[in-house]
């Protein structure tokens, strides 16, 4: 009886079951391979899916009307069909074929090859490089990825530490300096031709993503289209030529497939001055191999491996006045402000100081498991280890080298002839003047040589002599003189056969190595709801060492530290050292004493940092007809351990002062005691030193709600809240030297251990070395036939970031290690894109971008010496201090992250025969200099710093009575403070501290142009050719400059008090340590030939 019951049940559900209106439908590419991700909108019904592995899409329980069915895919061009749903039955589209968008494709070969170029930049500042991945679905990203990638726009002010990069689901960003190697893959485009993109705080579905955008490459063999592909490419960029071949073998009958690509890309040194890439050789070869094998539709296994050993030589940012001396020997050239300090002449060749080796060899395994409808779990294992290394030319009681340094310049000759009112001095010794003047004593008639103003006090003949040199592009006053360092250790041989080479190239290795795993796993039973959840797992070691390079006919190199060996008088007179003592504190290893480094050998410093890495994270994603919801929580355990192979000198100096106040573990760690205690006698102890290990949790979470207003028009809010640990890159003060973390990191040690403590500040001080994070941004996207496009507002708050910063202080004539904390900003502003089609052929897409990046607090600094030397002393006892605390100025300052105003129109041309070309008018404003904490100090610009020290030579002292009970009138204006309560300093002092504005004076610098032009051309059989040229910077302004940081080193000059005393003051030559900037590079085209078969 029960079983005829349900018999007529069935019975009676079935053409009710049957008599679903449903579409169905399976999307593939031309070569007939399934997309995967695909959405599939229905445009006046407003509901959303998206494609299976198969490429397949359902749809259920429609309304039977006329329906706009809108396709969309990563790397291929969208499309709208038009249907009609009839009630009660079944719409099967079939195979839908998407075109692929070769015109994004030609886009992306150019930006891979620009963020690979422009990662590591001189002096470890690093320049913003645009993301060279975006979803073609979102028309601002797809438009302003490569449109504004030549500004180095970074998008909503964000680093790239915000950005995530995953391969298979496996996180590749660095855990030691949290940035993706680009350069891992450099040229092999087809391996991160496939992906899924998630722009900033939205739903993820391999990971819990990031502030900015996450992006997973996907390398499984078949994704490849089943074929050949090989292409050429010519450029006048970094490097010249290119070739790549790739080779798919699709799903084979057995259930493998295997995919592979070579790519080579090649320069040889560039000798035309003037030219890009001058003083450059370019080398490449990379690899890309995959396997996948197929048990079935739902069970898989990718092995993936790839590397690209790169030799690749650097150039360097350039003061304004090197800009405009070089600029005078090519002004005729096209592209002309492309002067390369780094390269000079050995032997009639060129030869680069700065040559980079990268090699970054990556092997990936990659199970995908749907177990059923409603299951999916996709686990992933992979280890690289990261080769890094650059050459640096350095010397030891020797003349600079390089041709920039500031004494080689011209306006070495202005030092100590400008006076405190930034006037050139008018009067000699004597007081005669020296031209004719005005009552105050001021020239009024300046002597001008090349359009620059000097003061009579110059001696013109070596000004002009200096200036023609410059001008001319003199090999050996522009360039380095290769021939002569090698004259120079010659001699030195000769003279001191056992003695340090007096110039080397010194090669510098920051290595790492991380095995990486993870587990995705993802379930759908419950109707409306997809839930996800993952667990990441990362073990990495950073190693860095230094290598001797190249002695330059040299003998050896003694490893000491040259500025410790300099001040060694003034380190002996802290406490009591004997004379044991004194030759200790300058070896780098005191186990090795004075050792004699030649080629290859270790030496300076050799040190790593052992890092641990987990995050457990959960996704719950509700989908409805008219609203979608998501929230996500996430738990990150990380931690961080230095090791040493080097016991150096400096650190066991600061142990000793330290044991003074028990603080010597800080430099030593747990071997402090053994240390200290063996005296002189160093090879009793362990090979390796070990440091305190740091532990860090940290929670995030982040929700976002989407409102179908209709099937074309969305509102969507995110939201995120997060702590993120200090990357160990920023967490100690002098890894080089010694194991010392940054204060904040011992506060959370101490409150980790003693947890007993009151609550409340318990959890302050536990999370006091962690960034918070929050963050929101509401969107209106909408997409019709003729227009589509959004508009976003976003706002986010940053508090307690934590940089390191090292210089030469010439207040204390020595180098410094600077850790600041408590940086806190603030990132908010609009971003805005639609596209509007023309017609059938053009389409004009308009984007802009207005942001406000600014700092919101002044930070916090702690200044030491490397050598260990004391600097400064307590007001009242006398003792040294070695560690200075100060505030940083920054309150208002902006975030120097590219420009903060970005504008764009493009007018594309595509016709259905596959011709495609486009003009982008682009422009760009509000950009900023990077600001050096070392000219912001409060003891600067009050006398006094925040830990009630005395500044020896301050912005506002008193020249007249070289005391300090008066502030210097003709420095700081009195009772003039900023809305930010800085006071105010009069011309030239103000250019020394206040935050410069890049943005170029004349508009017309302010607007690059880009156009591209291509053609795909479909053969018999599959084949095709495809050719497309951009040209970027198409009216060559060589004026915009794309970045730029302030020197930290302040100018000073000595004063005379008495007969027998000397005061150091600030020097009112602002010009003596000018800022730096980066300069976009002149007209620059990127031809490329690919053909398909």
């Amino acid at each position: 009886m029960k079983r005829l019951i349900l018999y007529f049940i069935l019975f009676a559900i079935a053409p009710i079951i049957c008599a679903q209106t449903r579409l169905v439908g399976r999307l593939v590419s031309t070569e007939q391979q399934p997309i995967e991700g695909a959405t599939v909108v229905l445009a006046n019904q407003g509901v959303t899916t998206t494609t299976n592995a198969e490429g397949l899409f359902s749809l259920t329980y429609l309304e039977p009307i006329p329906e706009e069915v809108i396709l969309e895919a990563t790397g291929y061009i969208s499309d709208i069909q038009l249907i009609s749903l009839e009630s009660n039955k079944l719409t099967d589209m079939g195979d839908i074929v998407m075109q692929t968008d070769f015109v994004r494709e030609a886009q992306e070969e150019v930006l891979l090859n620009l963020s690979e170029m422009d990662l590591n930049d001189d002096e470890g500042k690093s320049q913003s490089v645009s993301s060279a991945s975006s979803a073609s679905q979102d028309v601002f990203n797809s438009t302003v990825s490569f449109a504004w990638s030549n500004a180095r726009y970074r998008g909503r002010g964000y680093e790239q530490i915000y950005e995530e990069n995953y391969i298979e689901g496996l996180s590749f960003n660095s855990a030691e300096r949290g940035q993706f190697n680009f350069s891992a893959m450099g040229g092999l485009n087809d391996a991160t031709r496939y992906k899924e993109v998630v722009e900033g705080i939205e739903a993820n579905n391999f990971a819990f993503g990031s502030l900015g955008q996450s992006t997973n490459y996907l390398q499984s063999a078949t994704n490849y289209a089943q074929g050949w592909k090989v292409g050429l490419a010519a450029t006048n960029r970094n490097y010249k030529g290119a070739a790549r071949a790739t080779y798919s073998s699709g799903l084979l009958e057995n259930g493998w497939a295997f995919a592979a690509q070579l790519a080579w890309r090649y320069s040889p040194y560039i000798d035309i001055k003037g030219r890009i890439g001058e003083g450059i050789s370019y080398s490449s070869v990379g690899y890309f191999f995959t396997a996948e094998k197929q048990w079935s539709k739902d069970m898989r296994l990718s092995l993936i491996t790839f590397g690209a050993p790169t030799r690749r030589g650097q150039s360097a940012a350039l003061t304004q006045e090197t800009f405009d001396l070089t600029n005078q020997y090519n002004k005729n050239s096209w592209g002309h402000n492309n002067y390369n300090p780094y390269w000079g002449y050995q032997e009639g060749k060129v030869r680069n100081s700065r040559i980079v080796h990268t090699y970054d060899p990556t092997a990936i395994a990659s199970f995908d498991w749907k177990i059923d409808e409603e299951n999916h779990l996709k686990i992933a294992a992979g280890y690289h280890y990261s080769m890094y290394s650059n050459s640096a030319l350095t010397f030891y009681n020797a003349p600079d080298p390089r041709p920039d340094y500031y004494r080689n310049l011209p306006s070495a000759l202005l030092d100590g002839q400008i006076d405190k009112d930034g006037y050139f001095i008018g009067k000699d010794l004597n007081g005669k003047p020296l031209g004719e003047v005005t009552e105050g004593g001021y020239i009024k008639y300046p002597l001008h040589y090349n359009g620059t103003s000097v003061g009579h006090s110059i001696d013109m003949d070596t000004y002009k002599r200096l200036t023609d040199l410059w001008t001319n592009r003199d090999d050996k006053a522009t360039q380095i003189d290769w021939d002569a360092l090698y004259a120079a250790n010659l001699a030195n041989n000769a003279n001191n056969p056992n003695g340090s080479a007096r110039y080397m190239v010194e090669r510098r290795h920051n290595d790492i190595q991380e095995a990486v795993a993870n587990a995705t796993y993802r379930n759908t039973a419950i109707e409306h709801l997809t839930a996800t959840i993952g667990l990441e797992l990362k073990a990495s070691q950073g190693i860095h060492y230094k290598t001797v390079d190249d002695l330059l006919g040299g003998n050896q190199w003694i490893d000491v530290d040259p500025f410790a060996e300099r001040d060694i008088k003034e380190l002996a007179t802290n406490i009591g050292l004997t004379q044991a003592d004194i030759i200790n504190v300058k070896q780098n290893d005191l186990r090795n004493p004075n050792a004699a480094a030649t080629k290859n050998n270790r030496f300076g410093y050799d040190y790593r940092i052992n890092m641990l890495n987990s995050k457990l994270w959960a996704q719950n994603e509700w989908s409805w007809n008219e609203v979608d919801l998501y929230y996500a929580l996430q738990f990150t355990y990380s931690s961080m351990q230095r090791t040493t192979d080097m016991l150096n000198g400096r650190a066991w100096y600061l142990a000793r002062l330290g044991a003074q106040n028990n603080q010597h573990y800080y430099y030593l760690a747990d071997a402090a005691d053994d240390i200290l205690a063996v005296g002189n006698d160093f090879s009793k102890l362990p090979t390796r030193l070990v440091g305190y290990a740091h532990h860090f949790v940290d929670p995030a979470f982040k929700f976002g709600v989407t409102y179908k207003i209709d099937g074309r028009n969305h509102l969507k809010l995110n939201a995120l809240a997060e702590t993120k640990a200090p990357l160990a890159r920023d967490a100690y003060i002098s890894p080089r030297v010694h194991d010392r973390a940054v204060e904040n990191i011992y506060r959370h040690d101490y409150a980790r251990y003693y947890a007993q403590q009151d609550g409340t500040s318990w959890l302050s001080e536990y999370f006091g070395a962690s960034q918070k994070i929050a963050s929101a941004d509401l969107t209106y996207s909408f997409n019709y036939p003729i227009v589509r496009g959004r508009i976003t507002g976003f706002y986010t708050q940053f508090w307690n970031g934590t940089e390191l910063n090292g210089y030469y202080d010439d207040e204390t004539r020595t180098f410094v290690n600077q850790s600041l904390t408590d940086i806190n900003r603030r990132h908010m502003g609009i971003e805005a894109a639609a596209a509007v089609k023309l017609g059938l052929y053009f389409t004009l897409t308009g984007a802009l971008s207005i942001g406000d990046y600014r700092y919101t607090s002044n930070a916090l600094a702690t200044t030491s010496a490397e050598n260990g030397m004391a600097l400064a002393e307590d007001n009242k006892t006398g003792n040294p201090i070695y560690e200075l605390r100060d505030s940083v100025l920054i309150k208002g300052l902006h975030v120097a992250t590219g420009p903060q105003l970005n504008s764009s129109l493009k007018l594309s041309f595509f016709h259905p025969k596959m011709w495609f070309a486009d003009i982008t008018v682009n422009y760009f404003d509000w950009s900023y200099l990077d600001y050096a904490p070392a000219r912001r100090m409060k003891g600067l610009f009050t006398g006094t710093r925040a830990d009630g020290t005395e500044v020896n030579g301050w912005y506002g002292q008193d020249y007249s009575t070289h005391g300090r009970s008066e502030v210097n009138p003709n420095a700081i204006i009195e009772n003039e403070f900023d809305k930010n309560g800085v006071p105010r300093l009069r011309y030239p002092y103000n250019l020394l501290s206040e935050q410069e504005m890049l943005t170029a004076n004349n508009p017309l610098h302010r607007f690059l142009v880009d156009v591209s032009i291509g053609k795909l051309i479909y053969l018999k059989n599959r084949q095709s050719i495809s050719i497309n040229l951009t040209v970027n910077n198409l009216l060559n302004n060589t004026h915009f400059k794309t970045g730029g940081y302030q020197q930290a080193r302040l100018p000073r000059q000595n004063l005379q008090v008495t007969n027998d005393k000397q005061i150091s003051i600030i020097s009112p030559n602002a010009w003596k340590f000018p800022s730096k900037y980066y300069y976009a590079w002149g007209t620059n085209f990127y031809l490329n030939f690919q053909y398909k078969f």
